[in-house]
């Protein structure tokens, strides 16, 4: 380790690599070093995607600025029907390995289980950092934040960054888990496991906030699956929230009245037998009780003229499965962080800080979370490449 680098960057996850990569290359005989708390780099980026690494979207903001970096370091990727992108032999450990390779090759030094326990900014310019519990001390002309938020802290983003942040005076927005799972206040017990193609509709204070369609999943005490997670980005502790889940969202409610009378009329079903092939017993069942229909009841009793206020609560609860939000499931589940280190002190052309200059920010530790399917990924890729070739700029223009 030198007691002077050019560039530190603090963290080696997406974000860190792509920022150290882009600014060795583009500021010849820079020193550049990233210092990484975990035992390897890219632990997080390894599981992300479930190990497949959604690692950017099409529809992300300048997705040439990625794709042209990632054709720079030999990600092959492919595109799936939704305009997810994923490397095309969907390992994220490959990727985190092919950039740990890259960086090495550029002549970037990386220290693992090297945490920065302090930063100061140093009265003439620069960075004195702390390194471990010594405290060894280092020298840096410019530093990368880019330690992550506060999401999956077994990965080593247990929000540090926001810390060393707030004493530089930086303003740091509230962090809270983002896409995670929604607990409710009903019992999902019974029908705990069910996974079922739905709309789920967000509520606060009875006004539709939010609507998306997907696959939900229903646990012991809470929602999940994409659209929830996507939904789980809207909550916060203003309001009252309940979530509308319809079950049957390709049907008009004219539609499903008339097919609910059809069914109910079928010779010698049971209530449950009649919306068989149409949701999930688990689900039936529950709409049926909900509308006060025992499952085993004969469906001809709910037939006709004399049933349809049965038929009509059955159909409201098919399309209208009401849950009371509780809170989002914890830093162990979230995927990403809402909040952080606030946009308005940094310049999004070059990741520098407006109130401090030579210091940067990327990835997580910003004020940005966005929905699944790699915008979150990507918005790591990006700011890094911002903030590498910005402390690279710094750099050139320092031995002029």
């Amino acid at each position: 380790m030198k007691e002077r680098y050019d560039i530190v960057v603090i963290g080696g996850g997406a974000s860190g690599l792509a920022a150290a990569i882009t600014a060795a290359r583009r500021a010849a005989g820079a020193t550049v070093a990233v210092f990484e708390k975990k035992e390897r780099t890219g632990k997080k980026l390894s599981a992300t995607g479930n190990g497949r690494c959604n690692i950017s979207n099409i529809r992300c903001e300048n997705p040439e600025q990625v794709m042209d970096f990632f054709g720079s370091v030999g990600i092959s990727v492919r595109r799936d029907e939704e305009g997810r992108l994923y490397p095309y032999g969907e390992e994220a450990s490959e990727v985190a390995s092919l950039l740990t390779a890259c960086a090495v090759n550029e002549g970037v030094e990386i220290f693992l289980n090297s945490e920065i326990t302090g930063m100061e900014a140093e009265p003439c310019g620069g960075f004195l950092l702390f390194v471990g519990q010594k405290r060894a001390a280092v020298h840096a002309r410019n530093v990368l934040l880019a330690a992550g938020g506060k999401s999956y802290a077994s990965m080593g983003t247990t929000g540090d960054g926001y810390i060393m942040a707030r004493k530089l005076g930086h303003d740091v927005i509230r962090p809270v888990p983002a896409l995670t799972g929604v607990e409710v206040c009903e019992d999902l017990s019974p029908i705990k496991g069910v996974r079922t193609k739905a709309e789920a509709s967000l509520f606060k204070n009875g006004e539709m906030i939010f609507a998306e369609r997907g696959e939900v999943q229903f646990r012991a005490d809470s929602l999940s699956g994409i659209c929830i997670m996507n939904m789980s980005r809207h909550i916060r502790r203003d309001g009252d929230y309940e979530v509308i889940i319809n079950s049957v969202c390709d049907f008009r409610p004219e539609e499903l009245r008339q097919m609910l009378q059809d069914r109910f009329a079928i010779k010698g079903l049971t209530a449950e037998e009649a919306l068989k092939t149409l949701v999930k017993k688990p689900l039936a069942q529950r709409a049926l009780r909900m509308a006060g229909i025992e499952p085993e009841a004969k469906a001809a009793l709910f037939a006709g003229g004399e049933g349809m206020e049965g038929r009509e609560r059955l159909c409201r609860e098919l399309c209208e499965m009401r849950f009371k939000v509780k809170g989002l499931k914890g830093w162990n589940e979230a995927q990403v962080t809402a909040g952080g280190i606030s946009l308005a002190q940094v310049d999004e052309l070059t990741m520098e800080s407006k109130l401090i200059s030579g210091l940067f920010f990327s990835g997580e530790v910003l004020d940005y979370d966005g929905p699944c399917g790699g915008y979150n990924l990507h918005h790591a890729w990006l700011t890094g490449i911002r903030a590498g070739k910005g402390m690279a700029e710094r750099c050139t223009e320092f031995t002029r």
